[in-house]
């Protein structure tokens, strides 16, 4: 249990640094004095920085799958769940993009988590397609209409989400004065606009 516990406050000591210095200048040295450890502590459980910054963004990102599949159709309203939704992929995201712009300022550590995601079937796409189960779950119940599309109407739930997160940390500032919460839900009022039956029957008419 020790153990365990010791290789978490690595994880997180090395999410913490990543998250405020970004990856090119990060050392062991740095992350053992972060974590409250021994450098060597660290090769007891990675065998590079390379390995460890990897494992952060594989292990210690927030649990944006699980909290999409407690979601369940037919239970709360439409606009709550996709609320839900929304205000789960804003938290993810804000903690997830430092640890992508690691990824992307280096290549080897870039090919090799591609390769893990493949070898694992991990990815964007299968929160897509928890999405988009949820919303053919609504569909059978006539609460979304039945032309919509599931995946593309997940890309447009998702996508506005990371924009604003893109946005915020970009600019240090949000680009509209609202709460996350306010945000979400001026989205998911516009979204079921749009994913209602009774619009897609219009659309159908016109």
């Amino acid at each position: 249990m020790r153990a365990r516990n010791t290789r978490q406050q690595i994880l997180d000591a090395t999410q913490r640094l990543m998250e405020t210095g970004g990856y090119a200048s990060l050392t062991t040295k740095q992350i053992a004095q972060e974590a409250g450890c021994a450098e060597g502590t660290l090769f007891k459980y990675f065998k590079r920085k390379e390995e460890l910054c990897l494992a952060v963004v594989l292990e210690n990102s927030p649990k944006f799958r699980e909290a999409i599949a407690g979601v369940q159709h037919g239970k709360s309203t439409v606009a709550k769940n996709l609320e839900r939704i929304a205000l789960a992929a804003i938290s993810f995201f804000d903690k997830l993009l430092p640890l992508v712009v690691a990824l992307l300022a280096n290549m080897e550590l870039l090919t090799e988590h591609r390769r893990v995601m493949r070898e694992h079937g991990r990815g964007p796409k299968d929160v897509f397609e928890l999405i988009a189960t949820y919303i053919e779950g609504e569909q059978q119940l006539h609460r979304i209409g039945s032309r919509v599309a599931p995946t593309s109407a997940a890309a447009l739930l998702l996508g506005p989400c990371f924009h604003r997160v893109l946005i915020r940390q970009v600019m240090g500032n949000d680009l509209f004065p609202s709460s996350d919460r306010d945000f979400v839900t001026a989205l998911a009022a516009t979204l079921l606009d749009g994913l209602s039956p009774s619009r897609t029957k219009r659309s159908r008419r016109q």
